[in-house]
C-alpha cells in the first residue's frame, strides 16, 4: 500500500486513520482527506485564493532588498499592504504603486477587471466581451497638411470642401460605417 507523503508527514495517527479509511472502502483521496482532517480545496473561494498570501508571504520569497524597496514604494504611494497581495496582472501603468492592484479577495480583482474592462482568467474568470477600438479615421495633422497642399494648387477652394474631399479620398470606409 502506497501512503501519500502528506499522510506520512502528519505522523503515526494519520497513517492509521488512512489505513482504517481504506479498509472501510473509501477511495484513496477521501482516505487522505480523513487522515489529515482537512476538507478538499475548492476553486473560487477567497480562502483558497489568499492561502499563503495573507501575511505578505510574497515578500518573503523575494530578495530582502527587493522586498523592502517594494514595500517602501507602495507605502510612499499611500497603500497599506498589510493583508494584501500584489496582483500585477490587473495593475495599470503605475505597477506596484497602483492601489487597486493590491487585493485581499477575489471580489476586488473582479471589481477592478470590470471597472477597467479587462479580461482576466485564473482564480477569477471575467471576460468583458469584444471591445471595439476607438480609432480616428485619419490623423488631424495629415488632414491639415493635405488641405495646405491643395490650397497651394487651388487658392480659391474652401477649406471645408477640401477637408471633405481629403477625408473621402484618404480614409477607409467600412461597410455600414459613415
Amino acid at each position: 500500500m502506497d501512503i501519500p507523503c502528506d499522510v506520512k508527514d502528519a505522523g503515526h495517527e494519520a497513517i492509521q486513520a488512512y489505513k482504517r479509511a481504506l479498509a472501510a472502502g473509501s477511495s484513496p483521496r477521501f482516505a487522505e482527506m480523513v487522515a489529515l482532517g482537512t476538507p478538499p480545496a475548492t476553486k473560487g473561494t477567497d480562502r483558497n485564493f489568499m492561502q499563503g498570501r495573507m501575511n505578505n508571504q510574497q515578500l518573503d520569497e523575494m530578495p530582502l532588498h527587493s522586498a523592502r524597496w517594494l514595500s517602501r514604494e507602495a507605502k510612499q504611494a499611500g497603500i497599506n499592504i498589510s493583508g494584501k497581495y500584489y496582483c500585477g496582472g490587473i495593475a495599470d501603468k503605475r505597477g506596484w504603486k497602483d492601489p487597486e492592484a493590491w487585493v485581499s479577495s477575489r471580489d476586488e480583482i473582479l471589481r477592478v477587471a470590470q471597472k477597467r474592462r479587462m479580461a482576466v482568467s485564473g482564480a477569477v474568470e471575467y471576460d468583458p466581451g469584444p471591445q471595439t477600438p476607438k480609432r480616428k479615421l485619419i490623423n488631424e495633422k495629415i488632414v491639415k497638411e493635405e488641405i495646405a497642399r491643395a490650397k497651394r494648387h487651388n487658392p480659391k477652394a474652401k477649406a471645408g470642401e477640401l477637408r471633405e474631399q481629403i477625408l473621402e479620398k484618404h480614409t477607409y470606409r467600412a461597410k455600414g460605417r459613415t
